[in-house]
């Protein structure tokens, strides 16, 4: 009899468990979509000009978290780093753009701890850097991606599994030009040829392809969008809601306090601000089109039943300029170029339209996506934390963690490493020389509460002088981790 009831209590307490067992304990779906320079001209995050109706159905969807911030405001090391779970000094920082594999061989990726662990995993379009589409580096290029990493991956336009194509720019299409770098990524198009044109919506249309197929295995399909990423290239519709004479650019601000090493545009705005209104009118247009695919994709999901059971990501690989401080493009410490938007929505955790203003990092992604999916710890040590705890409670207390952004120059032959931590009321950079024995050479002090544009420089402030030496011991524990 007493055994008896001791198995009845066991079967009961067994069966509590079950029931209060977290959703993400499940075998979930993941659909993992990676815009390429998208900054937060999205109208959920309070943009008044960009028409953006299915980012920001998906953010009432999900959650949307307001202070997210890329570990390296350019393509290659941000994918490295957030593909990895590992910051860029831990992955290695060449001086030319590497392969992740090629940095880290033995490294464990996002998608591979997926795939050895039963999911079908599949890469669309640009989510890797290395992945097949640049020839400017023939000896690095070619590539779909990491190997091991995929059951499935391919380039856009759809093609042949491996496949080696360039995606077609449109035929037909009106071009725009802008001073600055000269090349072939320095234009926009009007283009007068449908979406099925470009690559991103071949991508969209590759995916949904994916969705189609009968799989016995749940699954983490990785959609990576080129746009907004420069050329600038969009049908036609989708620079309708902008009009040329309706376009204006920030005030650049004060220059003359800030390190040279701050900036990659001089002068200010490449000297042409009425040029660079069309830039950020082909970006505008750029970013309508790749909401426009987010729908395409979102819409496919929902058709296919898959809402419930599928965690959806959405974020961009880092910021991008506007003319705020006269910049272009990213390559910047600079707000813009390091914080990114990040939608999440996971079924039964995230509460509809919910917030969170707490700092995180594209390092946390990995944890993340590994807690929600129940996958075990990879081989390597991850330098994020798991977002779970916020997904489920964005006012949740918990440690405040700074985030971290670093970003490198090379003056005459030589390498200067920019090093930036963002708190909620400051930012403070310094430019380390990489050399066998480091020197400081500048930094950056700016008081966010009173300055949210990060123009006033107040590291020589005596009234800051205990904030900035704070800060400096945050970068330094940043730049020389305890090896333990």
């Amino acid at each position: 009899m007493k055994k008896q009831l001791i198995s009845i209590s066991t079967l009961l307490l067994l069966s509590v468990c079950v029931m209060i067992a977290p959703a993400y304990a499940q075998r979930m779906n993941v659909l993992f979509i990676v815009s390429d320079d998208l900054n937060h001209e999205v109208g959920c995050y309070g943009s008044v000009r960009a028409v953006t109706p299915n980012l920001d159905r998906l953010a009432t969807m999900g959650m949307r978290f307001d202070r997210a911030y890329c570990q390296y405001p350019v393509c290659n090391p941000s994918r490295n780093s957030f593909l990895s779970g590992m910051r860029p000094d831990e992955t290695g920082l060449p001086p030319r753009w590497a392969s992740l594999r090629s940095l880290v061989p033995d490294v464990t990726t996002l998608p591979q701890l997926f795939r050895e662990n039963g999911y079908y995993t599949a890469s669309i379009g640009k989510v890797f850097h290395i992945d097949g589409w640049d020839k400017r580096w023939p000896d690095e290029g070619w590539e779909l991606g990491d190997e091991i990493s995929w059951d499935f991956r391919i380039n856009c336009p759809p093609a042949e599994q491996g496949e080696r194509r360039m995606p077609p720019f449109p035929r037909k299409g009106i071009r725009l030009e802008w001073p600055g770098h000269s090349g072939p990524i320095d234009y926009g198009m009007i283009s007068f040829e449908p979406d099925l044109a470009q690559d991103d919506g071949q991508a969209t249309q590759e995916a949904i392809r994916q969705l189609d197929l009968p799989l016995d295995k749940p699954f983490f399909l990785a959609v990576g969008y080129r746009r907004p990423h420069a050329p600038f290239v969009a049908p036609e519709k989708y620079f309708w809601p902008y009009e040329l004479n309706t376009i204006e650019l920030p005030d650049p601000g004060d220059r003359s306090d800030v390190t040279d090493l701050a900036f990659t545009v001089h002068p200010a705005n490449y000297g042409d601000p009425e040029a660079m209104k069309k830039m950020k009118m082909c970006y505008l247009a750029s970013v309508s089109f790749l909401d426009s695919q987010v729908g395409r994709l979102l819409r496919s999901l929902e058709e296919h039943g898959l809402m419930e059971n599928t965690i959806i990501v959405f974020f961009s690989d880092h910021g991008f300029h506007l003319g705020e401080h006269g910049q272009w493009h990213k390559f910047t410490l600079f707000e813009e170029s390091a914080r990114v938007p990040l939608l999440v929505r996971v079924p039964g955790i995230t509460s509809p339209g919910a917030v969170c203003n707490q700092a995180v990092e594209l390092v946390d992604l990995f944890p993340t996506l590994q807690q929600l999916c129940g996958l075990p710890d990879p081989n390597q040590k991850l330098s994020g934390r798991s977002l779970v705890p916020l997904l489920r409670d964005p006012s949740l207390s918990w440690e405040i963690r700074p985030a971290f952004t670093q970003v490198r120059r090379t003056i005459k032959n030589s390498s200067v490493m920019g090093y930036s931590v963002r708190t909620e009321d400051y930012r403070y950079n310094e430019w380390w020389t990489e050399t066998s024995s480091p020197e400081l050479v500048a930094s950056e002090l700016y008081v966010l509460k009173a300055d949210l544009t990060e123009e006033m420089n107040q590291t020589e402030n005596p009234a800051f002088k205990s904030t900035r030496k704070k800060l400096s011991l945050l970068l330094k524990d940043y730049r020389n981790p305890d090896p333990k």
